[in-house]
């Protein structure tokens, strides 16, 4: 092949390949523009969240929360919050009662008074790191904001007393106590501007309950769902 020949080809075969560049390029205008850095920033801003929080792990009570929590972020990773909920238990389907001489039945108020889980309220306040900031191309049509977070708090929790057997059945009405514990955690924020974003997180709440005159270790597992405010960083720097 002559000189002049292969130069053709060459310069044929990169025209082939621009034009090809071209059209995957077009396959993609005006969809979704190239996205870079963190676009949806938290330093300096407080944030107010009505939540809705419900139990997940326990045998005897299901519990419906709802509260409002308020934080302030001193940057884009720590942050502090403090939060109030309170809300109602009832028996889950599992504490039927199966005597041996008789059927199954729901179990009475008197022996659920002898089991722990029925919280009434819950104050906490809690430290957040969120390390992670990403981004998910969505259907080829948007992208979805989202940050990761690590939470671990300290709460102050309203709970009914657990009472003996012999007192249950002589009908004494169990008090409602006070007790201090804490919890450990996971959240999620979808931002959906920059004052808007959807809150979800997964806590573990650890406290002591007194049962037959010894303290018991009790785990309260609940997911609360949340819509968050973003209000303007009081730095000035906000949007």
């Amino acid at each position: 092949m002559t000189a002049p020949r292969l130069a053709l080809l060459v310069l044929s075969l990169a025209g082939a390949s621009s034009a090809r560049a071209a059209e995957s390029a077009d396959a993609f205008g005006g969809r979704i523009p190239p996205v870079s850095g963190q676009l949806f920033t938290k330093t300096g801003r407080l944030e107010l969240t009505p939540t809705a929080s419900l139990s997940l792990n326990d045998a005897f009570f299901s519990k419906y929360f709802f509260g409002l929590k308020a934080g302030y972020h001193f940057s884009d990773m720590w942050s502090v919050h403090g939060s109030v909920a309170g809300g109602f238990a009832e028996a889950t389907g599992s504490t039927a009662v199966c005597p041996g001489n008789q059927g199954c039945h729901a179990a009475t108020q008197a022996q659920l008074n002898q089991v722990a889980g029925d919280l009434k309220t819950i104050v906490g306040a809690e430290m957040a790191f969120s390390p992670i900031y990403g981004k998910l191309n969505a259907f080829a049509e948007q992208v979805i904001h989202f940050d990761l977070s690590l939470i671990a708090g300290a709460d102050w929790i309203r709970h009914r007393a657990v009472i003996s057997a012999v007192e249950a059945n002589a009908g004494v009405e169990p008090d409602i106590r006070n007790t201090l514990g804490g919890h450990v955690g996971i959240g999620t924020r979808v931002f959906f501007s920059q004052s808007l974003a959807i809150r979800l997180e997964v806590k573990d709440y650890l406290y002591t309950v007194p049962v037959q005159g010894s303290s018991t270790l009790q785990n309260q597992l609940f997911t609360e769902l949340g819509l968050s405010w973003f209000i303007p960083s009081l730095r000035g720097g906000g949007r």
